[in-house]
């Protein structure tokens, strides 16, 4: 069964003059082996959002489902729910605590019951996933570069096995080398069976791996599509905040034109469009 959002609503200083509608009837469902990417401005309710997968915000108004359970104030319940959904927080010092690397990845799998030789062949593996050498081990994560503690932060989750992994700005503060790392993470997680619901604001990068894109905007669903139809859609929209990747924004220009057939993030296709055009050309 998919992870279920329906008609999910939150208020922060609910009744109070400051109140803020951060949520607006949210619904969306996503499903195990996919990329799933949610795109918005900054306030645009993304991390409230991410947030409510795990529990660690009860919805006010509408549910959250993992796996046919309602996510609600149920200790029982929650418990349930957090050793499915695994969430990576925006900075990794909001998370990380223990005075070794190694601490910091076991106690995850640890809280869950896991001990002696099967603990330390998780912790393992959970290193290597994340492309962390096993002699950082015994270091101290606040030591660590931001870069690495993305790493460890993400390790401690993945060492838990989850089967949905959301991770929110995931991409904050990593070199190009770093990304191209993480993406090739996200994807194998997906090629394993694990749901990876990607939190960002970062609209190029979602067009590159994500199987779908739901953009936000202003705490209510714009869109929930396929990269291809999103890349459609933002050629006749503004959604505030986004910033159009420059491939995309030179292909509608092109199209505009009738240089091209169709609208394309991906510069190899829009390439082949330039070709093909010069061809018929001659």
């Amino acid at each position: 069964m998919p992870l279920t959002v329906k008609n999910l609503s939150f208020t922060y200083n609910l009744g109070l003059p400051t109140e803020v509608n951060a949520l607006r009837n949210i619904s969306f469902s996503a499903d195990k082996g996919e990329i799933l990417s949610i795109v918005g401005h900054t306030g645009s309710g993304k991390s409230t959002l991410a947030l409510h997968l795990n529990g660690l915000f009860i919805p006010q108004d509408g549910e959250v489902i993992i796996d046919g359970i309602k996510i609600d104030n149920s200790h029982a319940q929650l418990r349930k729910i957090r050793q499915s959904v695994g969430l990576v927080f925006q900075y990794p010092e909001q998370q990380i605590f223990a005075e070794t690397v190694h601490d910091e990845i076991a106690f995850g799998p640890q809280n869950w019951g896991l001990t002696g030789a099967l603990l330390e062949e998780r912790v393992l593996y959970a290193m290597n996933a994340i492309g962390l050498d096993p002699s950082f081990a015994s270091a101290n994560p606040f030591l660590l570069s931001g870069g690495e503690k993305r790493r460890v932060a993400i390790a401690s989750i993945l060492a838990s096995e989850p089967t949905y992994l959301v991770l929110d700005e995931p991409t904050a503060g990593l070199d190009y080398n770093g990304l191209c790392e993480l993406t090739a993470l996200l994807k194998s997680m997906a090629e394993k069976g694990i749901c990876v619901i990607h939190i960002t604001h970062d609209l190029e990068l979602a067009l590159n791996i994500s199987d779908r894109i739901l953009i936000i905007s202003e705490g209510a669903v714009t869109a929930c599509d396929t990269p291809t139809f999103i890349s459609q859609m933002l050629s006749n929209i503004n959604v505030k905040g986004l910033i159009l990747p420059e491939i995309l924004s030179l292909s509608y220009e092109m199209k505009k034109k009738g240089s091209i057939e169709y609208v394309t993030s991906d510069p190899y296709k829009l390439a082949e469009q330039i070709k093909a055009a010069k061809t018929r050309c001659h």
